[in-house]
């Protein structure tokens, strides 16, 4: 064998080892959720939803948070002001920081927590897309999403939810897709819509069925997606802890007490900016 010979065969081997090296790392890439809140109004201080709602004017902030921009817009707030204890608000949170991340959600989301109203008697309405038309689409994921629901519900939160079949008024969409962009990470979607008193009016979520090589998703990963996306929809915030199910990143699959407590830690606090 000829010199140039040996060239093209090292120059063969090298862009085989460069194609599977690529193709390893690409396997070992974390894969992201994101999370959009839209705010309509800014909670102000202690007390909030005291003035007029100013429609004119839109303030934006992007939040700590590597994988979400959370942008706020200034609209009239449909709910009533918050009763606010700065001081108890103050003592429960210390009194919960160990055994919660409520500290990580305030540090992303500019000091304020978003939650729902409670709703034990009318119950929060809750669509599930049934008909994606989306390649490997599953009915089961529909219960899947309805069982995570009742999960989070487990945490001992003032919410029950309804599931209608249609979605007109529905308060928490949840649609499916094929997959998100090849260049972006995503691998689910949770936009979040709140008042200027930082109630939650308004969630949308979007859950993908294939990575952004095209790749399905297991049921247990959809499941995953979903603990995490929902997590997002019912008011909470990225947790800084890979153990997490809210951590930014698909690194845990089942929902954990710290998951729990949490979310009921979030909803025994009136919503807003802490001080």
């Amino acid at each position: 064998m000829g010199r140039i010979e040996y060239w093209l065969l090292g120059a063969v081997g090298a862009l085989i080892a460069f194609i599977a090296f690529e193709s390893v790392k690409s396997s070992m890439e974390p894969r992201r959720y994101a999370l959009q809140i839209e705010q309509a109004g800014t909670p102000r201080g202690e007390v909030l939803g005291s003035g007029t709602a100013q429609d004119s004017t839109v303030r934006e902030t992007v939040a700590s948070s590597p994988t979400a921009d959370v942008h706020s817009a200034v609209l009239p707030s449909r709910t009533r002001a918050p009763i606010r204890n700065a001081a108890e608000i103050r003592r429960r949170i210390a009194d919960g920081a160990q055994r919660t991340y409520i500290l990580d959600m305030l540090a992303m989301q500019d000091s304020v927590l978003y939650r729902w109203p409670d709703s034990r008697d009318a119950g929060l309405r809750v669509w599930i897309q049934s008909d994606p038309h989306a390649r490997d689409w599953w009915i089961g994921y529909v219960q899947s999403a309805r069982d995570v629901f009742l999960e989070w519900q487990t945490a001992g939160i003032p919410l029950r939810f309804t599931f209608p079949a249609d979605s007109a008024g529905a308060e928490i969409v949840l649609r499916w897709i094929d997959q998100f962009p090849p260049d972006e990470l995503r691998i689910g979607k949770t936009r979040r819509l709140a008042d200027q008193n930082a109630w939650v009016t308004h969630a949308e979520v979007v859950v993908a069925l294939h990575d952004r090589d095209g790749d399905t998703f297991p049921p247990g990963e959809i499941s995953e997606i979903l603990r995490h996306e929902i997590g997002h929809a019912l008011g909470l915030g990225h947790s800084r802890d890979r153990g997490t199910i809210m951590y930014p990143e698909n690194t845990q699959l089942d929902l954990t007490e710290l998951d729990k407590e949490t979310l009921h830690l979030l909803y025994s606090l009136p919503p807003g900016r802490v001080k």
